[in-house]
Parts: structure tokens; C-alpha cells; sequence
């Protein structure tokens, strides 16, 4: 029975894209607002920062930005996020190893974008800064946030995790804010496959053909006397008795291909699997979680086209993280039977995932058709080959905002 997930979108035909309004950034209390992104094996710092309030403290010329002028603010801004924000939390802490910051403008349809215009406005210009630190199963963190613009009062620091979205408000007296993830959640982990089902063989079997046809020559050459010598007789029953020793000790085993409602729980399990390699943020981690599921040339070719389909298209940083596969269709594909150690079947598969990003929820609903070829490697199954017939892409930005609650 294939696997199906409630409220999946059905007869996609296209992208779709669903227009919200933008978060506002230009009130003054806004001038600096701060994000905390929490998934299950990283943990992002975000800001997005107005350039205008800091004209006078920066001595900035009035009128458009230039490039000099625009990179001297971004390496001021790296330098104060990464100094005057800490976050700590239980375990050792967290080392951002990757950051980006650029100027970004909001964009209707995918929250923000990178702001290329050779000049830009300084009445306009926007920044917005990643830190991500690859950690596992953040569940609580306090953050000293030091770092407000001139004559901020207030800042907001929303946070993004897989409880409800929270939010707190900080100020340049109460600084400090704790946060503790609302319920018990537990981290994805590699979905177990079926066991793998093997007979017994004897691949030597066709040898009792031989030894039958030495052992009764030889009884034949003593009843009819035809005058064999008895070295010969002995040679052709040793000769038989080793032949059909060899056939009957000589033991193997071979995969018995597994029924279809097997097939159906080793694909939904390889594919959930491989998705999963893409939780942890890490590429070593990524890579060998990946190679538990794909095997051959097909590895680097999966890791290097998901991991582009999951990030977000031009802002840089985050991917989108997939919570949920639905395994719609499973039949077998031409030519797909005939050796026991592999099999071949067309699936039809939907996967629902999002990320939060400088306070925007990205939501992704993909529709995949292909052809699959999933092969016996030592003890397990493994795909090894994936030919994309068709897919399909649904893509929803929404802006989710909490109430702000005492730090």
C-alpha cells in the first residue's frame, strides 16, 4: 500500500507562489531586528539591519551608496554582530563557521533579495546577516544581544523552531533573553529498511552431472570387464566422489527479490533516508549519511542536485529542511525484472519542507516522478539508479509573527 500523507497537495500543475505582505522595516524601532533560527542540527543567528540610522555615528555622505562605501558597512556589521550578540546554550558553544552577509531588498514573492544595484539609497539600504553553527537538538538558549542602533530603544528577537514561533523584546538595559523549546521533539534519524531475505544455494550443483557419469563408468568398467585397470576404476570413483562433494558442500546464498508491498517500505525508507542526509548542515555529515542510502556514480550526482534544490534560491545560507515524504505510486518499470540482486520500479513521491529565513517561512511542496534503481550492496539495499521523468514544484512564503514575551 502506498504511502500517503493527509492534505498533500494533489494535481499540481505548476508553480504557485502566494503573495504576503512584507515584514515592515522601517520603523525606527526596527532599525536593527533579530532572529534566531533553531532546527535539528543547526542553529542560525540572523539580523536585518537599516543602514540609515547609523549615517551620523558612520559619518555617511548623505544620497546613494557606493561599492567602497557599501563593502566598509558590511564588514562593520559582520564585526558587530559577531562581537556584540552571544548565544549560549547547554553543551559547548556554538562556532558560526558560516556567514553571510549582504544588502538585501524585500521581494513580494520571496520575502528578500540580494539588493545589485550599483547604487543604492542609503534611505533604502538593508542589511541582512547569517551566522549558522552546525549543532545537534538545541532544545534551550540564553543570547546577550548588545548591539542597537542609535536611539533604538527597543529591539525584537523572534525565534523560528520546530515548536511554535516566539518572540522577545530586549532593550539596551535588559539585554538578555532565554529561550526554551516548547514540547519534546525528537531528531530525524535513518528510517530502518526491511531485512534483506537470502536462500541458500550451491553453485556447484551441475558438477553432480560429472560425478554421477565417473561414478557409474566406473561400476559399469567392473561388471562388463572391459578390462580397465584398477588405478583407472579408483581414478573415475575418486574423481566422481570429489565432483559430487564439491557440489553438495559447497554452499552460497543469493537475494530473494522482495515481494511488491516490501518494495513499496524499502523505497519509502531509502527515500526518507536520503532527504534526511540533508537535516545536518554539516557536508562530511551529509555525504556519508547520503552514501547509506545511494551507491555508485549516482552518489555525487544526488548530493550536488539536492543540495542546490534545497537551498534558497539566491539569498545564500539556509535549506530548506523536508519534514515529510508522501510515496504516492509504486509499479514496476520496464525491464525491471530478471536478477534477484536489484530491481526496478516507476515511484511517485511528494515531499513538504520549509526553513525560516530573516522571519519569513518558506514553504516547499515538490511532486517527483521517476524511475528507480535500487540494487543488493553487502547487507542492504541501496539506490543506484534514478532516471527524473517529471517534476513539480509548489512554493508558499508566508510572514509568521508572534506576540513578544518577557525575555
Amino acid at each position: 500500500m502506498a504511502r500517503t500523507v493527509s492534505g498533500v497537495l494533489t494535481g499540481m500543475t505548476g508553480i504557485v507562489c502566494c503573495l504576503v505582505p512584507q515584514m515592515q522595516v522601517g520603523a525606527a524601532e526596527d532599525a536593527i531586528r533579530g532572529f534566531v533560527g533553531v532546527e535539528p542540527f543547526e542553529l542560525r543567528l540572523e539580523a536585518l539591519v537599516r543602514v540609515e540610522p547609523f549615517r551620523d555615528a558612520w559619518e555617511l555622505e548623505p544620497g546613494v551608496l557606493g561599492a567602497v562605501e557599501r563593502e566598509a558597512i558590511l564588514e562593520k556589521m559582520e564585526g558587530l554582530f559577531a562581537s556584540e550578540v552571544e548565544v549560549r546554550i547547554p553543551e559547548s558553544p556554538p562556532r558560526f563557521t558560516e556567514r553571510t552577509v549582504r544588502f538585501i531588498v524585500p521581494d513580494a514573492e520571496k520575502g528578500f533579495v540580494p539588493d545589485v544595484r550599483d547604487a543604492i539609497p542609503l534611505d533604502e539600504a538593508l542589511v541582512g546577516l547569517t551566522f549558522s553553527a552546525a549543532v545537534r537538538g538545541v532544545s534551550e538558549l540564553e543570547l546577550d544581544w548588545l548591539w542597537f542602533a542609535p536611539g533604538q530603544e527597543r529591539l525584537v528577537v523572534e525565534v523560528a523552531s520546530r515548536g511554535k514561533p516566539s518572540a522577545r523584546v530586549l532593550t539596551p538595559v535588559e539585554n538578555t533573553m532565554r529561550w526554551r523549546q516548547s514540547g519534546g521533539s525528537d531528531l530525524p534519524s535513518l528510517r530502518e529498511l526491511p531485512a534483506m531475505e537470502t536462500r541458500e544455494t550451491r553453485p556447484l550443483r551441475l558438477l553432480l552431472v560429472p560425478a554421477l557419469a565417473m561414478g557409474l563408468g566406473a561400476v559399469l568398467a567392473v561388471i562388463r570387464r572391459r578390462g580397465l585397470s584398477l588405478a583407472r576404476v579408483g581414478g573415475l570413483l575418486a574423481g566422481g566422489c570429489v565432483a559430487g562433494a564439491l557440489a553438495l558442500g559447497v554452499r552460497g546464498s543469493e537475494v530473494v527479490e522482495p515481494e511488491d508491498p516490501v518494495v513499496e517500505e524499502i523505497l519509502y525508507a531509502l527515500l526518507r533516508n536520503t532527504y534526511h542526509a540533508f537535516d545536518f548542515r554539516d557536508e562530511e555529515a551529509i555525504y556519508d549519511t547520503l552514501e547509506a542510502s545511494v551507491t555508485g556514480p549516482l552518489l555525487e550526482r544526488v548530493y550536488l542536485e539536492m543540495r542546490e534544490s534545497l537551498e534558497l534560491e539566491e539569498t545564500g545560507g539556509p535549506r530548506v529542511r523536508v519534514y515529510e515524504i508522501a510515496l504516492r505510486e509504486c509499479r514496476e518499470a520496464d525491464g525491471g525484472g530478471g536478477r534477484s540482486e536489484r530491481f526496478r520500479r516507476r515511484a511517485e513521491w511528494v515531499t513538504i519542507g520549509e526553513v525560516t529565513h530573516w522571519g519569513h517561512t518558506h514553504e516547499r511542496t515538490n511532486r517527483y516522478e521517476a524511475e528507480m534503481t535500487v540494487s543488493a550492496v553487502g547487507d542492504t539495499w541501496k539506490i543506484s539508479g534514478l532516471d527524473l521523468l517529471n517534476e513539480e514544484r509548489v512554493r508558499k512564503i508566508s510572514r509568521r509573527e508572534a506576540a513578544p514575551e518577557s525575555s
